[in-house]
């Protein structure tokens, strides 16, 4: 029986070790991909000529949905962020997602709207509304507001029907763009518009920043570990993972947050799914089910290094693991709703560099991790496992982890310049010791969401913010 007790944990502990040195190789793969996908792209960025572009009769025009639903803290500087962007030819429609707060009165008094009777025509699936204003003011806004009860997706999907050119740019109304933000991300589409169908780029986290007419005015890095950390999380995705995936054109998520989307292409695909619990990510696996069906179209998903803005991240524990819970919920439901795709290659790179990702590391990660550290602890209660060895394994996981982090920090410093000496020091040093604190809280966050997704929830929770309003319940 002792014998047979050193064979499991023995063979199940190679397993797990085995897993998580494929996970490391790949993770240190993609990550050396990203940072020369980066280098590549920031030598594009400084061979362009911005000035000229904005200038062109050209340049292609773009609509610009702005999706609200009780953002009374936000919408003023969301909106104004937008005004202030320097690009030739825009039009903005924000969509009040029957807000219950100030929400419709700040517009109101921001804009100075005046009803329309406009023919509208649902396209997208978005339900009815309550009534279309035009801004007094500003000429090129539009605001449409909606009787709710679609979610953001709904709320996107009634901006499409209003929208007038051929690209289409969701902004989330929490996140303030850089002035130069579509002028950056529209070049690369002007050089294709017949091929790219969709864009994203990386957007920060601006806790602790100074915000002043919708432009952020001071910044700082140096905020608290779990803000920090987020900083290289998200580092991690975009820059670690996402533009690596562009290289082979196999980028599964272009962010609500920030995104362009050419709509003819959204038209084909009947919009946002309202009955998705994640409109971004189901989105643009639906797009790479269309660019498998056109293959003789060429067309490309793709990924950008650039700063286009900023958005508010969760300040709390407690309001990141409900955040981290949703997302977590939302990977397991479109990884599922999407695992056709997996080693199919009808549907090319994505089926066999994304597609896996999802599978054996979102899905079943967290039951590999679970298992390795059960089995782990438990050799090493029943004297079959060292300290030595115990002592190893946690050396190694916070080596890879530190690894993954510092590659694409290191990249994306190289070429943006985004943080002081100061800062990037303390994300450096806060890398090496990520394994230790912030892993342990996205892992309960995974533990809860998975169960949380096998026991039918579904809705979205709302993240606390330092710049929340208290507002009224919501009632639509």
């Amino acid at each position: 029986m002792e014998t047979f007790n050193h064979y499991f944990f023995e063979t199940a502990f190679l397993f797990f070790l085995g897993y998580y040195l494929v996970l490391a190789v790949y993770y240190l793969f993609l990550g050396m991909v990203g940072a020369l996908v980066n280098y590549k792209r920031e030598r594009e960025a400084a061979g362009e000529d911005y000035v000229a572009l904005a200038a062109s009769s050209f340049t292609i025009p773009v609509s610009i949905i702005l999706p609200a639903r009780n953002e009374e803290a936000w919408i003023a500087d969301s909106l104004q962020c937008l005004l202030n962007l320097n690009y030739p030819e825009f039009e903005i429609i924000v969509v009040d997602d029957c807000s219950t707060d100030r929400t419709m009165d700040i517009l109101k008094a921001k804009l100075d709207l005046e009803p329309v009777h406009n023919p509208y025509v649902d396209h997208f699936n978005a339900g009815k509304i309550k009534g279309l204003y035009k801004s007094r003011k500003h000429p090129q806004v539009t605001v449409l507001s909606e009787e709710g009860g679609k979610k953001k997706a709904g709320a996107v999907n009634a901006g499409l029907n209003l929208a007038r050119y051929k690209y289409v740019c969701v902004v989330d109304a929490d996140t303030i763009l850089q002035p130069d933000a579509l002028m950056k991300v529209m070049a690369h589409v002007q050089k294709a518009p017949e091929k790219i169908i969709g864009v994203g780029s990386y957007f920060g986290l601006l806790n602790g920043f100074e915000i002043k007419e919708g432009r952020v005015v001071k910044k700082s890095f140096l905020r608290s570990p779990l803000v920090a950390y987020q900083d290289l999380e998200y580092l991690r995705s975009f820059i670690g993972n996402r533009i690596a995936w562009d290289r082979w054109n196999a980028m599964p998520n272009i962010a609500g947050g920030f995104g362009v989307w050419r709509r003819d292409i959204l038209f084909e695909l009947g919009g946002y799914d309202t009955e998705a619990s994640c409109e971004d990510c189901e989105l643009t696996f639906r797009a790479h089910e269309y660019i498998a069906e056109h293959p003789e179209k060429d067309y490309r998903i793709m990924m950008l290094p650039y700063v286009v803005g900023w958005t508010e991240a969760p300040a709390s524990i407690g309001a990141l693991i409900r955040q981290r819970n949703r997302w977590h919920r939302v990977t397991i439901e479109t990884t599922r709703k999407f695992l056709h795709m997996l080693f199919n290659p009808r549907f090319g790179n994505f089926a066999f560099l994304t597609m896996p990702y999802f599978f054996f590391y979102e899905v079943l990660g967290l039951f590999f991790e679970v298992g390795a550290w059960a089995v782990t602890i438990a050799g090493f209660l029943s004297g079959i496992f060292n300290l030595k060895l115990l002592f190893g394994l946690l050396v190694f996981m916070n080596l890879v982890q530190s690894v993954v982090s510092l590659l694409p920090l290191v990249a994306f410093q190289r070429e943006q310049k985004a943080f002081s000496p100061a800062e990037f020091l303390y994300l450096s040093a806060l890398s090496l010791v990520e394994f230790f604190f912030y892993r342990w809280i996205i892992l309960i966050a995974r533990v809860t969401g998975t169960i949380d997704y096998f026991r039918g929830i579904r809705v979205y929770d709302a993240v606390p913010r330092y710049k929340s309003i208290p507002s009224q319940p919501q009632t639509c």
